[in-house]
């Protein structure tokens, strides 16, 4: 009876260290699941921060994209106003130009005559280029102004040399 006493005791003591063990087994996964989803939080909390952020800096560029297009338009429409003034005053100029013509006579009229058509001409094909404004964006304005500034002082030289 000694011997299944000590039987009975070693497998209690080999039951108990299982329990014990499974015990311990089990406390490391939760351990270990208890961390993954504390992982996948903070994994969450990264991704939705990231996103905010991002969508933070998209709203920032858009502002500064917004902010340019307008200046732009406002830079486009400043200088379609100041080209129409002077393309205004230039024809009043020319207007009496041509009243002058009327009045010349002789050689003097005939190279008044010939200029005028010249700055008619010329006076035209500013103002077809001239609606271009309207269509420039703002990766062609500079060509588009510059274009139209050069025509701008070849007509203005003309109608000066003719005065």
């Amino acid at each position: 009876m000694i011997r299944s006493s000590i039987v009975v005791c070693g497998l209690g003591a080999l039951v108990l260290a299982l329990a014990s063990g499974c015990n311990k087994a089990a406390d490391e996964q939760e351990k270990a699941t208890n961390a993954q989803t504390k992982a996948n939080e903070k994994i969450i909390e990264a991704n939705q921060e990231a996103d905010k952020k991002a969508n933070e800096a998209q709203a920032d560029a858009d502002k500064k994209i917004a902010e340019a297009q307008a200046s732009f338009l406002k830079l486009r429409e400043d200088y379609r106003h100041d080209t129409t003034e002077k393309l205004v005053d230039l024809d009043h100029k020319i207007a009496d130009l041509e009243a002058k013509s009327k009045t010349s006579v002789g050689k003097k009229k005939v190279e008044l005559d010939a200029q005028l058509a010249q700055i008619r001409t010329q006076r035209e094909a500013f103002a077809s280029d001239w609606k271009t404004i309207e269509t420039a964006s703002a990766t062609t304005w500079d060509s588009t102004k510059n274009r139209l500034d050069k025509e701008w002082n070849d007509l203005k030289a003309l109608v000066d040399r003719a005065a």
